[in-house]
């Protein structure tokens, strides 16, 4: 008999999305996270998402099988409790609106690294993004 295969939506919003972790992935599209905002820390190589209403920015979310999703688990340091997994309500083209997973830093994290809104409010990983002319093509709505 075969087995079904559960698929879960995640957010990608940072190296995710530049290291390539969406291209082998189902359903990739861009989608608008709201209540959110993106801050890319000086010094850091990856940004966090910290809650502020009101707030938005553009993502990735792609479609993973149970495995996938224990191998990001992994990679964000959830074991560690640098990050969680959560779930959060998403906007996609067309207005539609769906849950998926994204990764937030923990408590702890938030204190020991000083994490607020306040430290990046241009949203300074899209230039990161920009960096990568084949996600820009495919995707121009995440550095806009």
């Amino acid at each position: 008999m075969g087995e079904c295969i559960v698929i879960f939506s995640v957010v990608g919003y940072g190296t995710f999305i530049t290291h390539g972790l969406w291209k082998d992935k189902l359903n990739v599209e861009v989608c608008t996270v709201k209540n959110y905002v993106r801050i890319f820390p000086k010094g850091n190589w990856f940004p966090y998402v910290v809650p502020l209403e009101k707030s938005s920015f553009n993502a990735l979310k792609f479609c993973v099988s149970k495995e996938d999703l224990e191998e990001l688990d992994v990679y964000e340091g959830v074991s560690a409790g640098l990050f969680k997994r959560i779930e959060t309500k998403i906007l996609l083209k067309n207005n539609r609106t769906t849950k998926a997973y994204i990764y937030v830093p923990t408590e702890n994290t938030i204190i020991s690294q000083k994490l607020m809104p306040e430290i990046d409010e241009n949203d300074s990983w899209k230039k990161e993004i920009e960096k990568h002319p084949e996600i820009i093509k495919r995707f121009p709505q995440l550095v806009i």
